[in-house]
């Protein structure tokens, strides 16, 4: 068996794994600061001839409709709700790249081509594609996220994805952990650090808005439009705020969807009565309206990289009593890292020092070290594959397991691993 790592070979991004030159796992890109999208490296795109998708985010899919105008051509394996909020993700991005005046190098007619390709995988279930089998397990990351099992070769490949084994109250932590697997390919985000407890993070959230609020303040909440501004909303639906709370941005089009689809999320009832007690914004002239008036704003997008929160930005930055929460992942040169590091942050070209309050929580969809490391153990492969991760966290990660796992492989982008 030969894998090769067009993409995730220590870094965060562009997921993108060839099989024998002949499948691939993910296709993702990297939004960097510097030099825009990256997609992952040269791939003899005509040879493909199935790709088996982990989860929507674009560091997994965004790559789909360039390969597509590239020559791609061929079944993309994906359970439904991923296909769902892949086809809203990569929608939003030819727009947002169009209105900043690059080209992607594909079209709509290429995110189309994209969606009749792809063919629903439902959990648990045993499927065959010429000379493989492979099954899909839940992953517990975002609604739809999938580990990929494929059997190949004569051997059992698990490939993570992203994965979570913490329960959230949209969804629960991933409970698979299949026996014999040969290769263990494993996401490494973070290797090198465990997560606080969650629910002691949720408590000091609530706090803080209702701090915000007592003091006559509005609380802006940037959230990732996937399943982080769902769970923002769960939970401050469970407290008895006097103040409107509401959502903003792509978040209100994976909420439906998630409705919509109501087995991929734990007790839709639940988000369907926290919804009661929040608000759509409605375009420009509602946010005008609303932003007059204390409040509690979700929205998109959750490194303040553009969307509604940019507006948000710009109208609350100069009140002291303004609280902003950060709810997810900054990274390195995004507008949300330069908030967390400096308090100001890139409005419409001018640098605005955020006059109010600012804290970062933790709640990721990514497991930390010690789950990753229980997993792995649990797994107990033949060889562990470690992507999807800085240096540091894959070589941390590395460091504790090199007792439990005899062959550890840490990949270079482009270099086959021959097994």
């Amino acid at each position: 068996m030969i894998i090769t790592f067009r993409g995730a070979a220590n870094e965060v991004g562009r997921s993108c794994i060839e099989i024998n030159n002949r499948f691939l796992l993910d296709a993702g890109l990297k939004i960097s600061e510097d030099s825009g999208s990256e997609y992952p490296s040269y791939i003899d795109l005509e040879k493909i001839e199935a790709v088996f998708i982990s989860h929507a985010h674009l560091d997994h899919t965004g790559a789909l409709p360039l390969f597509n105008h590239d020559g791609l051509q061929c079944p993309i394996f994906c359970t439904k709700m991923t296909k769902l909020i892949t086809k809203v993700l990569l929608t939003d991005s030819l727009h947002i790249e169009l209105l900043e005046t690059k080209h992607p190098g594909y079209g709509k007619e290429n995110i189309f081509n994209v969606m009749s390709f792809m063919q629903n995988v439902k959990f648990n279930k045993h499927y065959d594609f010429d000379d493989i089998k492979y099954r899909f397990l839940p992953a517990g990351h975002i609604p739809g996220a999938s580990l990929i099992l494929l059997e190949i070769d004569n051997h059992k490949l698990l490939y993570t994805g992203d994965i979570n084994h913490i329960n959230t109250k949209l969804i629960s932590g991933s409970q698979s952990y299949p026996n014999n697997i040969d290769i263990l390919i494993c996401e490494s985000t973070y290797g090198n650090r465990d997560h606080p407890d969650r629910r002691a993070q949720e408590k000091l959230f609530v706090k803080k808005v209702k701090e915000g609020l007592a003091k006559g303040g509005s609380v802006l909440l940037p959230a990732f439009s996937v399943g982080r501004a769902q769970e923002i909303a769960l939970i401050l639906a469970e407290q008895k705020l006097k103040t409107n709370i509401y959502i903003d941005g792509m978040a209100k089009k994976i909420t439906n969807l998630f409705l919509m689809r109501p087995e991929f999320i734990n007790q839709p009832e639940k988000l369907k009565k926290a919804l009661t007690k929040i608000k759509f914004v409605e375009g420009r002239r509602h946010r005008d309206e609303i932003i007059r008036e204390q409040g509690v704003f979700i929205t998109t997008s959750g490194m303040l990289s553009g969307g509604p929160v940019i507006y948000y930005l710009k109208h609350l930055y100069h009140n002291t009593n303004n609280y902003l929460l950060l709810t997810g992942y900054q990274a390195e040169g995004s507008n949300g890292r330069l908030l967390l590091e400096q308090g100001s942050a890139y409005v419409d070209g001018f640098k605005l020092k955020w006059q109010g309050y600012i804290e970062k929580f933790d709640f990721s969809a990514h497991s930390g070290k010690k789950e990753l490391i229980k997993f792995i153990k649990s797994i107990k492969p033949k060889y562990l594959i470690l992507g999807h991760g800085d240096p540091d966290a894959i070589k941390s990660l590395k460091y504790e397991l090199k007792s439990i796992v005899k062959k550890i492989i840490i990949p270079k982008l482009d270099d086959p691993i021959e097994l």
